[in-house]
């Protein structure tokens, strides 16, 4: 089959740009990510204290948000709510001015 030999082919071809690094090449890698381990400077409290705080902040803020846009919906009279959105038709204009109603 074809496919058998553009595998074949491309295997051959790769070969020559496969990198085996040698013994020495993965002693200095070990040898890097081990420092970069031992040397990862630990956050101070301002830091730590930081990283709470921020997701916390914005979490709150969405739900003050959403609390008060639902506080105001439902603190208003059902006759204005019907109102508002019964006296403010929805137009769109695309060529023309079209309403719901029309």
């Amino acid at each position: 089959m074809t496919d058998e030999k553009f595998f074949e082919r491309l295997g051959a071809d790769a070969a020559a740009l496969r990198y085996e690094p040698d013994d020495v090449m993965r002693t200095r890698i070990a040898a890097a990510v081990r420092l970069r381990i031992r040397t990862r400077a630990m956050p101070t409290v301002s830091q730590l204290l930081a990283s709470w705080f921020r997701p916390l902040a914005a979490s709150m803020a969405a739900l003050a948000l959403v609390a008060s846009i639902g506080l105001a919906f439902l603190d208003a009279p059902a006759a204005e709510q019907e109102a508002s959105f019964g006296l403010n038709p929805v137009e769109v204009s695309i060529g023309g001015g079209y309403g719901v109603g029309d």
